[in-house]
C-alpha cells in the first residue's frame, strides 16, 4: 500500500492543497475526517473532489453529521453563500462562531434565519463568543485570541489550566508574539498552564528579551539553543545572562549532542 499519498493522483490543485497543510503521508490524515479536512482547506479548491478521493483511498473516514450542502435543500442565495466562504458541509458552521457567521457577506438577519434552521433540522450547534469573552473578561486579551479559543475549545479558565504553552501555541495558530502575549496574561491573573517537554523563551525570560531573541535568531524554545553555533551561544549569553547557566552546559558538550530535555530551566 501506497504512503505518499501525491502518487496517488496526478491533479495539481489536489497536491497543492495538501502540500499547504503539509499533508505528504497517510499517517497525517489521522486526525482528520471529513469535515475538519473541509474547514482546514483553504477556500477556493474543490474541496469535495479533494475529500472524495482521499474517501475513495480509504485513508479519511467520514463524519456522522458530513452532510453535503448540495444534498441539502435550501435556497440557491444560502448555497452560494456557503461554498463562497469555503462551506461544503452543513456540520463545518460548528467550527465558526455566530459573530463569524454573521460576517459573511450577504448574511443578515433573515439569512441568518436560515442557516439556524437548517442547523436546528440537523443537529448542528452554532455556538457564540460570549461565554468566552465573559469568562476572561478581565485579562485584557487581544480580540482575535477569542475566536481561536473557540477553535480550540477553549470556553473557561479551567479550559485553558489543562493546555500546556505549546498547546497555547498551537492554538494561536502558532503565532509566536500572539501565543506570549496571551500567556502573560494569563499569568498576571494567576492561571499557571501545564508542563511540556520543552519551555518556550518567554516563558523564562521578560517579554522583550523573547521578542529580541525571536528576531535576532528566530529562537523561541529553549531546545533550540542546541542549534546555534558556538559564536552565537555566547553572544545569546552575553545578552541575556538569564541563560548562562544553561549555555554553559551547551558549551561544555564538546559534540553539542545534550539531551535539551535535562537542561530545561525549571
Amino acid at each position: 500500500m501506497k504512503t505518499d499519498i501525491q502518487e496517488h493522483y496526478d491533479s495539481i490543485q489536489f497536491k497543492k492543497a495538501l502540500q499547504e497543510l503539509h499533508i505528504t503521508n497517510v499517517s497525517e490524515l489521522k486526525e482528520y475526517n471529513c469535515v475538519t479536512l473541509a474547514n482546514k482547506l483553504r477556500t477556493g479548491y474543490n474541496k469535495l473532489m479533494i475529500i472524495r478521493k482521499l474517501n475513495d483511498l480509504g485513508y479519511l473516514p467520514s463524519a456522522e453529521s458530513a452532510i453535503s450542502i448540495h444534498d441539502i435543500p435550501m435556497s440557491r442565495k444560502m448555497r452560494n453563500i456557503f461554498l463562497r466562504n469555503g462551506i461544503v458541509y452543513l456540520a463545518q458552521l460548528s467550527a465558526y462562531p455566530r459573530e463569524e457567521i454573521l460576517q459573511f457577506r450577504n448574511v443578515g438577519e433573515l439569512a441568518m434565519s436560515e442557516i439556524d434552521t437548517l442547523c436546528d433540522k440537523y443537529g448542528i450547534q452554532i455556538r457564540s463568543l460570549s461565554p468566552i469573552k465573559e469568562a476572561f473578561s478581565e485579562f485584557q486579551f487581544r480580540k482575535k485570541i477569542y475566536p481561536l479559543f473557540f477553535r480550540g475549545d477553549i470556553f473557561s479558565v479551567d479550559d485553558i489550566r489543562n493546555k500546556s504553552a505549546h498547546d497555547l501555541y498551537n492554538i494561536c495558530e502558532q503565532d509566536y508574539c500572539l501565543t506570549m502575549k496571551t500567556y502573560h496574561a494569563l499569568r498576571k491573573n494567576g492561571v499557571t498552564l501545564c508542563g511540556w517537554n520543552d519551555q518556550y523563551l518567554f516563558e523564562i525570560l521578560p517579554q522583550y528579551k523573547s521578542v529580541q531573541l525571536f528576531k535576532q535568531y528566530g529562537i523561541i524554545a529553549v531546545s533550540q539553543l542546541s542549534d546555534c553555533s558556538e559564536q552565537q551561544l555566547k553572544a545569546i549569553s552575553d545578552s541575556v545572562p538569564a541563560l548562562s547557566s544553561l549555555i554553559e552546559k551547551l558549551l561544555a558538550n564538546t559534540n553539542m549532542d545534550t539531551d535539551i530535555h535535562e537542561l530545561v530551566i525549571k
